[in-house]
């Protein structure tokens, strides 16, 4: 319900049947003082209450211009009323294109831009180091290319080939991994170059400034990473480190030992583009649970903390349910205008319960890594999402109901 003495409107564009559900939450019972319009333009909605007065721009153009909303019989006396609305005739929303909603690629970003932290503007890769941006492939590519040189159109195998690990396919691997894409193989860093994902940006060491390296906290860091003390005793090799902003402590990113890289998130730096506007959390993790549908086809995934990342001890995983990969929403309470989201079902669960669940046979869920620290971000962004929505749209059976904004490229 809407807090007291206000009152809230929601509306999600239906794009499949070309409608507009509207729903408005009152903070008092519905009475003869309520009345909701449609202005003549067709783009806004306004709610009158009790003398409240709340307005919302729809999600799309609708065709009850200058029309007053039927309150039903069965609504009158709640504090919950709904509608469907028709689009209008010229409207044609359409999904985004593949890749509209990928935040930050190579092309977007400016060679030679200083690197920053968000947060204090202090520079981590200085102006000039980076003379060329890459956008990094998908998670896969290297059993596709592998897949790719192994069955090409009129290829055929020479003696001794095969993919079981004996002599001929150990020799197959070996060709492909040094052609730089065999199963085992992971692009590394290159100085001068910055490699771009859905989540983070990567450099070299030697491009970087003012980062201090931690296995833990900042306090226990260094801005040497060789002096930094790993695991004593070594009970498993370290893959990650902590990378923080030697200014304002700022947790940036990750140091991955495998690929020797810097590894700074989107949403905590900042850095010259031809956009108007800078990635959060919300879109980078919607570009990936997007990303893994299309890749695995599940829209289950589960959202744990990277090991070596956990500062504290709240060791909780998310298990996310997409349930719209592309809606377009506005809401009074907090988005009064039109926008681009995933909607999906969360729960927060026990590591040790995501775990259990990784390893069944059964899993369909697709497993996703973050910082403890932006996984926690994300649980509150989705919590202040679910106030948005209508009381009776919040929750399904164990699941909350939430929505993650999508990236919207804006020149």
């Amino acid at each position: 319900m809407a807090p007291s003495g206000e009152c809230a409107l929601y509306a999600e564009l239906l794009a499949n049947i070309r409608q507009i559900s509207l729903a408005a939450s009152l903070s008092s019972p519905s009475d003869a003082s309520t009345r909701v319009s449609i202005s003549a333009d067709c783009r806004t909605v306004e709610l009158r209450h009790r003398g409240v007065v709340s307005q919302l721009q729809l999600p799309a153009k609708a065709s009850l211009g200058g029309t007053l909303l039927p309150i039903q019989d069965r609504q009158r006396g709640t504090t919950t009323l709904s509608w469907r609305l028709p689009l209008d005739a010229s409207s044609s929303p359409s999904p985004s294109r593949q890749g509209d909603d990928v935040p930050w690629s190579a092309t977007d970003l400016v060679p030679g831009s200083v690197v920053s932290c968000r947060a204090c503007t202090a520079a981590v890769v200085p102006a000039g180091a980076v003379k060329a941006w890459k956008d990094l492939p998908s998670e896969n590519w290297a059993e596709m290319m592998e897949f790719w040189h192994c069955h090409k159109p009129h290829h055929h195998h020479g003696r001794g080939h095969n993919h079981e690990g004996e002599e001929g396919g150990k020799a197959d691997e070996q060709s492909l991994a040094a052609r730089g894409y065999g199963a085992s193989s992971a692009i590394s860093a290159q100085e001068g170059v910055g490699f771009i994902d859905l989540t983070a940006l990567m450099f070299a060491e030697s491009d970087c400034r003012g980062v201090t390296f931690s296995l833990s906290t900042f306090e226990q860091g260094s801005s040497d990473r060789q002096s930094v003390p790993l695991t004593d005793p070594p009970t498993s090799p370290t893959r990650n480190l902590n990378i923080f902003c030697s200014s304002c402590r700022a947790q940036l990113g990750l140091f991955n030992f495998r690929t020797a890289a810097v590894t700074l998130l989107k949403w905590q730096i900042s850095c010259q583009s031809t956009l108007d506007a800078a990635p959060g959390i919300s879109e980078c993790l919607a570009a990936t649970l997007t990303s893994t549908i299309a890749r695995s086809g599940s829209s289950k995934s589960l959202i744990t903390p990277i090991p070596e990342t956990v500062l504290d001890a709240d060791d909780t995983a998310l298990h996310a349910w997409v349930l719209n990969g592309s809606i377009v929403y506005s809401s009074s309470g907090g988005a009064p205008r039109p926008t681009p989201a995933i909607k999906l079902l969360y729960r927060q669960i026990h590591r040790e319960e995501a775990d259990r669940m990784l390893d069944a046979v059964t899993c369909e869920a697709q497993e996703i890594n973050l910082p403890a620290q932006a996984l926690g971000e994300v649980v509150r962004r989705l919590e202040a999402s679910n106030g948005l929505l209508p009381p009776t749209e919040r929750v399904f059976k164990e699941w909350k109901v939430g929505l993650l904004t999508k990236w919207e490229a804006k020149v």
